[in-house]
């Protein structure tokens, strides 16, 4: 009996800490940011060894280097924006990607900034330190 009461008590505890008021999510992600922080090919079809994502804001472009022997006409990536922003079109969708390229319409949560990322898929033989814009 007496480790229940301790558990309701921590439990009660850390809901009034938890229920801060103050809490800032701005200084986590700001509703004007317009960015794609992530993008991965499902693991079903390329897991994550096979693949290396590399990220330049400044052009709005993300490549992903996938090694050899995949097919490339129903890779399923999964591209998350920013938190607060929406995105065009949607990711997670299995789609053709034999052009190599697709691009996202990211809009902030405040819907003032708007930016269109290309996300490419590059197949490489090898992965090395190779920085796709050198």
């Amino acid at each position: 009996m007496k480790k229940i009461l301790i558990a309701i008590f921590s439990i009660c505890i850390l809901s009034f800490v938890g229920c801060d008021d103050e809490y800032d999510s701005d200084g986590i992600a700001p509703k004007d940011d317009a960015r794609i922080v992530r993008v991965s090919i499902d693991v079903r079809d390329v897991p994550y060894e096979g693949q290396r994502t590399f990220y330049n804001h400044e052009l709005k472009e993300v490549v992903v280097q996938v090694l050899t022997g995949y097919d490339w006409t129903s890779f399923k990536v999964y591209v998350t924006p920013t938190m607060w922003s929406s995105m065009t079109p949607d990711g997670g969708q299995t789609e053709d990607w034999t052009s190599g390229s697709k691009s996202y319409t990211i809009t902030s949560g405040d819907e003032k900034v708007s930016n269109t990322y290309t996300v490419k898929i590059i197949e490489v033989v090898e992965f090395g330190d190779n920085d796709p814009w050198n």
